[in-house]
Parts: structure tokens; C-alpha cells; sequence
């Protein structure tokens, strides 16, 4: 987040326009790195390696992601002003089309060793700062690099819900729950889209060419990201349930935990991504501000059930994790405003959702609680160490996302045939026809399974 592209930009089959980088509005999910395509000769550089026809279609649906991408704006001021019920700006999901659109052709290419693209390089540049281009003669390069763009897409239009519409008069701004259900249902398709890329793309990419991939396409990096989404959507299910008089304190505290162990799966794989020391430290501390926030929940609804326990020290051992909730309140506050302030510089939104209740909640129910431990219980003895979280097992997972088929216009060409393919998790990828073989019948072409649906809300246990 944290950067737009000009609206006035729109790219056609000439050379790329310049992009300019803005702060605008607020940041609720951080994600660096909105990486761009730029335009390519397709037609000079692939002239007599495939047909005419075939080509033509590639240059054009790749030609249809830059100018769709010239028309999205992210993160800028004028998406804030939204109808009431709309989901998702008509540039994004057009953005979104255009880049579905050009996979299937895109496949095609992945032939098995053929050296189709031989002197072609893709080229993508990062908005937030134009001087990190990377260019690469792989279409495993292209393919990641589309499906990292969709999900970090998911992910501002889930921004985008999460920003609160102009308020009526006399009336503080607020963010519907048909809002914050559709973030969820972005949040569960950016991190499907970041899966594929993991499980169907990177781990068929050759060696050679994962040395070379830029930081934003690194397994850790796209590990992280994935998890973030799914660290936003549990963070939201946590604000259904505290809003929800009939949730349990055990519920509550079940998301609470899986809220924090998301985030430490994040700030684990961060540790490794490879990223520049400005950007780094920057995605650090949002990472570190939200994974205090998410240790703030766990340990207050922990306090709450030991402090309904009747074994020994069990009250001594809930205001240790109360207090701790305290201190990592503090610290989530603390380190937001570094947030804010690092470069390039971001306007943090106020305490909402369950944050915001805990803020109230928390130094009311310390100091209520300490008073009562020193009246009743004062004869506890503390535990030295904050006991530990209860584990739980992410039951937020977004539905799995296949790549599509290749386009039936590869079967027309000259010298291929569909071929079975052995890994389960990857379509069918075209290789060279032995044309001295006897054709015995009709060839195979495996299909892949098709794109699955965005994945419905998943209800707050």
C-alpha cells in the first residue's frame, strides 16, 4: 500500500508511461512492493517462433493487463468515496479479468525445456520505486509475477473495504459489516492466488531462474504475504466475535490464538525475505504492530478463562496474562506510530474492531482485577515466567485456486501435442510432437480444474 498509479496513465502498445507514487488515505493492510508490468514487443521479439494468429492474441491480452493496470488506482483518495454496497472498483476488477484472461496463453509457453521465448525478457518495476526493474527471459518469471499482482490486488481492494465511507451529517465515519464480510472474502482470494503461486509454480521454476527472482517473488516473501491475508481475515472474524453477545469466552479465545499465530508465521518467513534495509524494516514494524495487537487479544481472553479456574495459582497465573495483554497494548501502540513515521511515510487508521474494544476494556479490568487478587488471592504466588498461549489450528483457510487450462489456440499450432503431466497440481504443459512417431489416434490434452469460485465468508466459530 502506500502508492498509486496515475489514473491518467494508460498503456497501450507503446512504450510505458511514467508512474507516480502517492500517500494517500489510510493503511490498514500494508503490503510493499505493487510491482507493474511494462510493455513488450511480443510480436518483434516471438516473430516465426509461433503462428500469426496465436501472437496476435498474446500481444493483445497482455496489452489488455497494462491498460486495464493504467485505469487502477490504488490506495488513492477518490476510491474512499464509495457507493454503499459496492465491492470492488470496476478498474480492479477489470485489472483482475485482464490478468485471468492472459494466463491460459501464458501457459502455453511452459513447454518442457523448449526455448520458445529465447530472447524475450518480461519486464515489471516496482511502483514504489521505479529504479528496482527486473527483467527476466522466463515465463515462470511472468506467471509469478501475475499471481503475485492478484493477490497483492485482493489485498488493496480489501483496504479499500476496510477505509471508512464519508459519514452522513452529524454522524462519525464507520465501516459496515457487508464491508468488512467482503475484505474477508478479498483477503481469502489474495492469499488462493499467492497458494497457486507456492504450491503449482515456484517449486517447477528452475534453479536458475529462483536465483534471479526479485525479493516480492521469493517464496518467503510470498509465504509471508499469504499469511497476512490470512492474518487480516481472522483479525476481522475476532471483531465479529467480541461484537457477538452469544460468542464464548472460549471462542474468542481460539481466534485470539490463531490471530497470533498466523502473524509469527509472517514475521517468521519476513525474517528471510530477502528485502532491501527501507522496505524491510518498514513491512517489520507493520508485521511487529500487528502481531503485539494480535498478543494483546490472546492473553486478555486467556486471563479471562484461568481467572474462571479453581486449580492452584490459577487466578495468580490470569492477572499475569492480563497485565501481559496490558504491556503488549502499549507496545502495539508504540511501535503503530513508528509505523506511521517510518519511510515512506503512512496514516495509520484509529484503534477499530476488537483493538478497540480491548483498549477500553483492558486498563478497567487490570486494575479491577489486581485489587481483587490482593484482597483474595494475595497468598498465589505469581508465576516467574507469563504462562504460555494454548495452540490452535487456523481453521480460516481460503479454498484452493487452479491454474486454468491453456488456451485451445496452442493446439492449433504446428509441432505440439497435450500431453499428460505428471505433478497433479499443474495443468498440462505442451511439448515438442515427435513427428517421426506414428500417430495412433487423437491426442490427450489434460485439462486442469477450473478456477474456483471466490470462497464465501467463513463464519466466526
Amino acid at each position: 500500500m502506500g502508492c498509486i498509479l496515475s489514473s491518467e496513465a494508460l498503456y497501450d502498445t507503446g512504450p510505458t508511461p511514467s508512474v507516480s507514487v502517492s500517500v494517500v488515505g489510510e493503511v490498514y493492510i500494508y503490503v510493499p512492493g505493487f510491482r507493474a508490468p511494462k510493455y513488450v514487443d511480443l510480436k518483434g521479439t516471438l516473430h516465426g517462433s509461433i503462428s500469426a494468429d496465436l501472437l496476435s492474441r498474446l500481444q493483445q491480452l497482455r496489452s489488455q493487463v497494462l491498460i486495464a493496470l493504467g485505469k487502477y488506482t490504488p490506495a488513492s483518495k477518490s476510491r474512499r468515496f464509495r457507493r454503499p454496497h459496492q465491492q470492488d472498483t470496476p478498474a480492479a476488477v477489470h485489472l483482475e479479468k485482464a490478468l485471468v484472461n492472459y494466463l491460459p496463453v501464458l501457459l502455453g509457453f511452459m513447454t518442457k525445456g523448449e526455448k520458445l521465448t529465447s530472447g524475450l525478457f518480461f519486464e515489471w518495476t516496482n511502483v514504489e520505486d521505479e529504479n528496482k526493474e527486473t527483467s527476466m527471459g522466463s515465463v515462470y518469471y511472468e506467471l509469478l509475477s501475475v499471481l503475485h499482482l492478484l493477490g497483492v490486488l485482493a489485498l488493496q481492494e480489501a483496504n479499500t473495504c476496510l477505509t471508512p465511507r464519508p459519514p452522513a451529517e452529524g454522524y462519525s465515519p464507520k465501516v459496515t459489516e457487508d464491508s468488512k464480510r467482503n475484505a474477508i472474502e478479498l483477503l481469502l482470494k489474495a492469499a488462493s492466488y499467492l497458494e497457486c503461486a507456492l504450491r503449482a509454480v515456484l517449486p517447477n521454476t528452475p534453479e536458475d531462474v529462483k536465483e534471479k527472482l526479485p525479493a516480492a517473488l521469493t517464496e518467503s516473501m510470498l509465504r509471508a504475504i499469504e499469511n497476512q491475508a490470512l492474518g487480516h481475515g481472522i483479525e476481522l472474524q475476532l471483531g465479529f466475535a467480541v461484537d457477538n453477545v452469544k460468542a464464548s469466552l472460549a471462542v474468542k479465545r481460539r481466534i485470539a490464538c490463531e490471530h497470533v499465530k498466523v502473524w509469527e508465521e509472517v514475521s517468521e518467513k519476513l525474517v528471510c525475505a530477502p528485502l532491501a534495509d527501507g522496505r524491510r524494516e518498514k513491512y517489520l514494524l507493520f508485521v511487529n504492530w500487528k502481531l503485539s495487537e494480535a498478543k494483546v487479544g490472546a492473553y486478555y481472553f486467556h486471563g479471562l478463562i484461568l481467572d474462571e479456574g479453581y486449580e492452584d495459582n490459577m487466578h495468580a497465573q490470569a492477572i499475569t496474562c492480563l497485565r501481559a495483554a496490558e504491556t503488549f497494548l502499549k507496545e502495539s501502540q508504540r511501535i503503530k506510530v513508528e509505523f506511521g513515521n517510518a519511510e515512506p511515510m503512512t496514516k495509520v487508521p484509529p484503534s477499530w474492531g476488537a483493538i478497540k474494544y480491548l483498549s477500553e476494556k483492558i486498563p478497567r479490568d487490570v486494575l479491577v482485577r489486581a485489587r481483587l487478587f490482593k484482597e483474595k488471592y494475595h497468598k498465589e504466588i505469581l508465576p516467574v515466567a507469563t504462562p504460555q498461549l494454548p495452540v490452535f489450528q487456523l481453521a480460516l483457510k481460503a479454498d484452493q485456486y487452479n491454474l486454468p487450462p491453456i488456451d485451445p489456440a496452442w493446439e492449433k499450432e504446428t509441432g505440439y501435442e497435450g500431453r499428460y503431466n505428471l505433478d497433479s497440481d499443474l495443468p498440462a504443459f505442451l511439448v515438442k510432437r515427435d513427428l517421426s512417431r506414428k500417430e495412433n489416434g487423437p491426442s490427450e490434452l489434460r485439462r486442469a480444474q477450473p478456477i474456483l469460485a471466490t470462497p464465501a465468508m467463513v463464519q466466526a466459530r
